[in-house]
């Protein structure tokens, strides 16, 4: 893939010096309300303005793609607070567990606690998840 790569580049570039080699007569480069005239070789008047439509492609895909990045941004902070939620339940179950098994008797909701570190492992790490367990309508 590096050699096609390569070769590539070489033919994009052989067929460049070719281009400018071949229309290297000047040109008279005007815009109709300024009164100045711009001469310069045809080769390098069309490397303008691909680098210009470059440029203007690659403007137009990022603003595109602005939607994209806000929605991964947000992804990943409320990945982060689903993290730290399953911290927080994980750390309350262990503590639980070590009440029961020192003879205490257990208090609070322990099985709603449990089901929300089940939920919660399987949106952080689905294939940590219990195989019984059904993670959405289409799983």
């Amino acid at each position: 893939m590096k050699f096609l790569s390569r070769a590539l580049f070489l033919l994009f570039i052989l067929i460049g010096v070719l281009i400018a080699v071949s229309n290297s007569q000047p040109v008279q480069l005007t815009l109709w309300p300024l009164p100045h005239v711009v001469v310069m070789p045809v080769y390098l008047l069309v490397i303008a303005l691909l680098l210009l439509g470059v440029l203007a492609g690659l403007g137009m895909g990022w603003w595109a793609a602005r939607h994209h990045r806000r929605r991964a941004r947000e992804a990943g902070g409320e990945a982060a607070r689903l993290e730290r939620e399953l911290g927080r339940l994980r750390t309350a179950e262990t503590t639980r567990q070590a009440a029961t098994q020192s003879g205490a008797a257990s208090s609070g909701p322990a099985s709603r606690d449990q089901k929300a570190i089940e939920r919660q492992s399987a949106l952080v790490a689905p294939e940590l998840g219990s195989p019984g367990t059904t993670r959405g309508p289409f799983s």
